[in-house]
């Protein structure tokens, strides 16, 4: 049987195509799609890092706090008669990662064995689970500090936020000379 018989027995057999075909390839489709996204998001995620890096910024833990006094400076400059903001946050401890783990049962007892991913060759453990470290201090400089309504705004925002005490966060107006530094 040469390729073009083949060909056009199964052409025929299947073209074209019935429910059942339809709904494979949609399945399929779907399937695919769905395989991609994770791998997009990993990417974007890289990408973000190198470029925080490529900036000069620290990476790993220090970043988290970097990121999370932009946040804060980025509200709280939206926040009417608040103005120019700086922000500074204090951790205690660095957060955790919880490493995945398989366990499996021997005539020894219970063994766990640390589950690996493989990115370009490299092995490195499965993190299931991060928590961030705890704020447990805010100092805030702002054009607007001097005002009462805007400390106590800011003051609310930070409790809010973070769920620490009042006499842990600071709130101070920002002098002429601190103004327009970057």
């Amino acid at each position: 049987m040469t390729g073009k018989e083949w060909y056009g027995k199964l052409r025929k057999k299947y073209w074209p195509p019935g429910k059942e075909q339809l709904l494979i390839l949609v399945l399929t489709g779907l399937l695919l799609a769905v395989i991609a996204l994770p791998a997009e998001r990993k990417e974007e995620t890289e990408q973000e890092i190198s470029e925080d890096q490529e900036a000069g910024e620290p990476a790993g833990e220090a970043d988290y706090g970097t990121r999370m006094e932009r946040r804060l400076e980025e509200l709280l400059a939206s926040v009417e008669g608040v103005g120019e903001v700086r922000v500074m946050l204090t951790f205690e401890g660095t957060g955790e990662e919880q490493v995945e783990k398989d366990k499996s049962r021997s005539s020894d007892g219970t063994q766990e064995e640390t589950v690996y991913e493989e990115t370009d060759g490299d092995r490195t453990p499965y993190i299931s689970s991060r928590t961030n470290p705890k704020v447990t201090g805010v100092l805030v400089i702002a054009q607007g500090g001097g005002s009462t309504s805007v400390q106590s705004d800011i003051l609310e925002a930070a409790q809010a936020l973070f769920g620490i005490e009042p006499h842990k966060i600071k709130i101070m107006k920002m002098g002429n000379s601190s103004a327009g530094r970057e």
